[in-house]
This record gives structure tokens, C-alpha cells and sequence, in this order.
């Protein structure tokens, strides 16, 4: 038995009685822990918490309820290990379980938030060349009545979304990536130039002090972002688009 207090028997553990069963699918199957509900809720928020502490029961399970476990061989077929602290992240991250009423309010903002702000990076209004306004997008949700799930990813949710936003706005996913050379001693302003324009994916610094990134951006942005930075740098830059 894991911690103190009253629990009850599943299969061959004691479990807390106010544990959650949190569980993720991986093709056919579904895979199941015994979480602190509370600890897991703030874990996949991204606070610093032990996993010794969320979870309530060591074992992976195909149905916690029932107490029937997932074998060691099925395990790591769909994770790749089976060690359950190398397992439980994933799980509990992407997993679904019961939220409060308030819990679940809090996701869903959380995730409604992403997603603007992901579309008003990377998404533009085909009709001005320019990308929509994160209270523009906000507003068209409302209108479109877009739901947002709390266990989905952002990426799986994004066309559900753009496909219901078409009806209320013009909305186009033209981009182009560059990688672009910051001269030192204008990194830092350079910097938030360019991650205001668009998305970085991957970025470095040179022991010169210089800074190199991949950023992709909206189409009709990048010419807006040529002038700002060849200003900024009077033309000490290096620009060059990514096939």
C-alpha cells in the first residue's frame, strides 16, 4: 500500500480512496495509472512535481478499475520500456481523467489560449497580408462556437478549428521558414523582432555573442521583417530562405 489512509484492494494492491484512474490510448489499447488527481492535474500544468508522489500505484493497468495490469511485453511495445516512472509522464501529460468543474474550466482556458496564440503566429487573413489579431481570433471562436478539448493536443485540434473560424473570417497557413544571422550587437532586440513575426524552431549562439535561428512566418510577413531587421542592423544581417 502506497501512503496512509483508507483504500481499497485491486488485484493485488491497496489503492487510496481518492485516487483518479488516468488513461491513454496507443493504437487499440488503452494504459492506466492510479494518480492523485490534484498532483496530476498541477504536473501536467507544468509544475515540479515527484512522480513518486502523483502516482498511487506502481503498476501500469489495462483497466485500473478492475485491477487488471498491463503485461511487461505490452508495455514496452507501445512506450518502448516498461518502467513506469519513464512511462507516467507521458500518461499523465496526455492521458484523460475526471477534473472538477474548475479543473477543467482551467485546462480549457489554458488551451484556448495556445491555440490563439498559435494562430495568430503562424496564421494570416489572405484579403490584407496580414495575421489576424489574437482578440479577432478569440472573438470569431466565440461566434463559430469552437470547443476546445482539454485532452487533445493543440496540433490535432488546430484544422477542427481553422475549419470552423473559415466560416467566420478569411484565414490562410501561407509560410515561409529563414534562418537568420544576428550580428552580436543587435541579438537581442533582432530577437524579439523575429519571435514576434513568427515561430522559432530552433535557434543558436555563436561565442561571438551573434545569434542564428529557424523561424517560420506568415508568407506576407517576411518582407515586413527584410525592412525591420536590415534597419535595425543597417543592413548587417543574414537572411536566406529554407526550402
Amino acid at each position: 500500500m502506497m501512503g496512509g489512509g483508507s483504500g481499497k484492494k485491486t488485484g493485488d494492491t491497496w489503492i487510496e480512496l481518492d485516487a483518479v484512474v488516468i488513461g491513454l490510448k496507443k493504437g487499440h489499447l488503452r494504459f492506466e495509472l492510479f494518480v492523485d488527481p490534484k498532483l496530476a492535474f498541477d504536473y501536467r500544468r507544468g509544475e515540479d512535481i515527484p512522480l513518486e508522489d502523483i502516482l498511487k500505484s506502481y503498476d501500469v493497468y489495462e483497466d485500473a478499475k478492475r485491477g487488471e495490469r498491463a503485461t511487461d511485453s505490452l508495455v514496452k511495445d507501445a512506450f518502448g520500456t516498461d518502467e513506469v516512472f519513464e512511462i507516467a509522464p507521458e500518461i499523465i501529460k496526455r492521458g484523460e481523467f475526471k477534473l472538477t468543474h474548475e479543473q477543467r474550466e482551467q485546462l480549457v482556458e489554458e488551451k484556448t489560449e495556445t491555440i490563439i496564440d498559435h494562430l495568430a503566429k503562424r496564421a494570416m487573413n489572405p484579403q490584407t497580408g496580414h495575421p489576424h489579431p489574437p482578440d479577432r481570433i478569440r472573438q470569431a471562436m466565440e461566434e463559430a462556437k469552437v470547443v476546445v478539448n482539454p485532452f487533445i493536443s493543440v496540433d490535432e485540434q488546430i484544422p477542427i478549428v481553422v475549419k470552423a473560424l473559415r466560416v467566420i473570417i478569411p484565414i490562410s497557413f501561407e509560410s515561409v521558414k529563414l534562418q537568420i544571422t544576428l550580428p552580436a550587437s543587435f541579438s537581442g532586440k533582432g530577437y524579439n523582432m523575429v519571435a514576434e513575426a513568427g515561430v522559432i524552431k530552433s535557434q543558436s549562439w555563436g561565442q561571438d555573442g551573434s545569434w542564428t535561428g529557424l523561424v517560420e512566418l506568415p508568407a506576407q510577413k517576411r518582407q515586413e521583417l527584410y525592412d525591420e531587421l536590415n534597419k535595425l542592423t543597417k543592413g548587417q544581417i543574414r537572411i536566406e530562405v529554407v526550402r
